[in-house]
């Protein structure tokens, strides 16, 4: 039998078809789409902040919630770059429903993040903070905290680090010092005013160099080229006066690159608040220091830092939540690099459970874990005679007290000092004494840390506790995965401080709406 070819058949493909009405944009766009969720949580926040921003008279401009919602849409969907978000407003139908329309160019969406949005980001971020409340998203009762590195978007090549301004500053003015030697030789008057004793100038002493010292110098330079007459001693003073202009400008470019690092180790010519760190392949770049705190895995508040250290920012990070919310969280919980005594004392301040990790707790909860004879954990503490007994039996006692101050935060701690009386013959001296070159054993004892230790110790293995510490690693390192991972961000789209703050505050209300959208859909279903 033939085979019969049957005919065949297609869908209507008319692409000059026009249409008897025009389309509905609204009626593409499925119900339970992220840009909904994008276009009602704008629709419902007040922007009164943006409005203020806004002089009046000239032109009409295109209306702040409106521009919102596209830069907020556009980190949803990993759009950052303003000329992207442009092009995505005249190409991407979920753009051109938010926009109904209109069509801002990447210079109005970009003035709008970097201008506006930077000075009011803050109101807008506690809108979010308000809207995750109120919708019962988040219940402010845990707190989980955690620091991240993210790469500046500055040039890595161009680092200027302060220990070496420091040194080049200090072999300029050893430079100077011996120009200035030449020029009292060429005055005439070293032998007169000091006779056999060396000259301030060439380096015995060190009186700091400055710019108007070096100008009285090209005064006096000055004066010794008119009043020479040898062509041989003019060209020398002024072959003298070259070299001590250069020398100036090197100076004052020192000055103001170690004015500019401040308490920092260097800073980025491209991006001058970016710091120099290291990111986790070990390379240092420059970069901000983000502290986020969250719950239920939705960032309730987020701190741009210049330093590494997420110990001595938590004070500013938790200085920055009592100004986006009066609602003080029931219980902290952060890694150990957070468990200080002075992080500890701004909690208990505060006012919240105190579940800080601190740095030997995991060594200590290992089950084959037993002090070294020479650890503090070994010597026993009397306090009716307010001494220590060794592991030898041997009894140290009080000698005075240290205060230290902490060098980033200027956080004063105070510690006791306790000392035996004669550690020879002891079987502990090499572990105790011996690295450190003592005669007898000190002990450093810091007495208020020692007690918010312990209660972080028994806090943290309660149940409520060992919840919390589960939990830690799901919540706050879920919503950097998702950051860095998902949506691609690991490096910051704007220079500057300020710049950098509005861009990761965004960053992190995108991520709450993305989290909002996947909670929706899982109710929906």
């Amino acid at each position: 039998m033939a085979n019969v070819k049957t005919s065949l058949e297609f869908k209507t493909y008319s692409p000059n078809q026009p249409y008897l009405l025009p389309v509905s944009i609204d009626e593409l766009i499925g119900p339970n789409e992220l840009v909904r969720v994008v276009n009602s949580f704008v629709d419902r926040i007040d922007i009164s902040c943006f409005l203020e921003t806004y002089k009046g008279g000239g032109t009409s401009a295109y209306h702040p919630r409106m521009l919102l919602k596209v830069l907020l849409y556009g980190y949803c969907t990993k759009i950052y770059t303003t000329r992207k978000i442009a092009k995505a407003v005249r190409q991407d139908i979920h753009f051109m429903w938010l926009t109904a329309g209109n069509k801002p160019n990447f210079r109005t969406i970009g003035n709008f993040r970097s201008c506006r949005a930077k000075d009011v980001i803050e109101d807008i971020f506690r809108e979010m903070l308000n809207f995750l409340i109120a919708h019962n998203y988040i219940k402010m009762e845990n707190y989980f905290c955690d620091g991240s590195t993210f790469r500046a978007d500055g040039n890595q090549h161009k680092m200027v680090w302060k220990k070496s301004a420091v040194k080049y500053k200090e072999i300029t003015e050893q430079k100077c010092r011996d120009l200035f030697s030449q020029i009292d030789v060429l005055n005439e008057v070293e032998d007169k005013e000091y006779k056999k004793k060396d000259l301030e100038e060439t380096g015995t002493d060190n009186t700091r160099v400055t710019s108007e010292l070096i100008n009285e110098q090209v005064v006096k330079l000055n004066g010794l080229i008119e009043k020479k007459t040898a062509i041989r001693e003019k060209k020398k003073a002024e072959a003298i006066k070259k070299q001590l202009q250069d020398q100036q400008e090197k100076i004052i470019k020192y000055d103001k690159q170690i004015k500019t690092a401040g308490k920092r180790s260097g800073y980025n010519k491209t991006d001058e608040d970016a710091s120099g760190m290291r990111m986790k392949n070990q390379e240092i770049l420059p970069g901000y220091n983000i502290l986020a705190g969250c719950e239920n895995q939705m960032i309730i508040n987020c701190s741009v830092h210049q330093n590494t250290n997420d110990a001595t920012c938590f004070n500013d990070h938790l200085e920055q939540l009592k100004q986006l919310t009066d609602i003080v969280p029931a219980n902290v919980m952060a890694d150990s690099i957070f468990g200080t005594e002075e992080n500890c004392e701004i909690l208990e301040r505060a006012g919240m459970e105190n579940y800080l990790k601190y740095p030997s707790l995991h060594k200590e909860e290992m089950k084959r874990y037993k002090p070294a004879p020479s650890s503090n954990d070994s010597f026993i503490y009397d306090g009716l005679t307010d001494t220590y007994i060794c592991p030898n039996n041997k009894i140290l006692v009080f000698k005075q007290e240290l205060k230290t101050d902490t060098r980033l935060s200027g956080y004063q701690a105070t510690s006791k000092i306790y000392e035996a009386n004669d550690c020879g013959g002891c079987p502990f001296f090499d572990q105790c004494c011996g690295p450190k070159k003592e005669i007898n054993r000190r002990l450093h004892i810091n007495e208020k840390l020692e007690g918010y230790k312990r209660k972080m110790r028994a806090n943290l293995q309660s149940e409520k506790g060992w919840e919390l510490r589960k939990k830690r690693g799901v919540e706050i390192e879920s919503c950097f995965g998702d950051i860095k991972h998902n949506m691609g961000v690991r490096r910051c789209h704007l220079r500057g401080l300020k710049k950098v703050k509005t861009d990761f505050c965004l960053i992190a209300m995108a991520h709450n709406l993305r989290k909002v959208h996947l909670m929706n859909l899982k109710m929906a279903s």
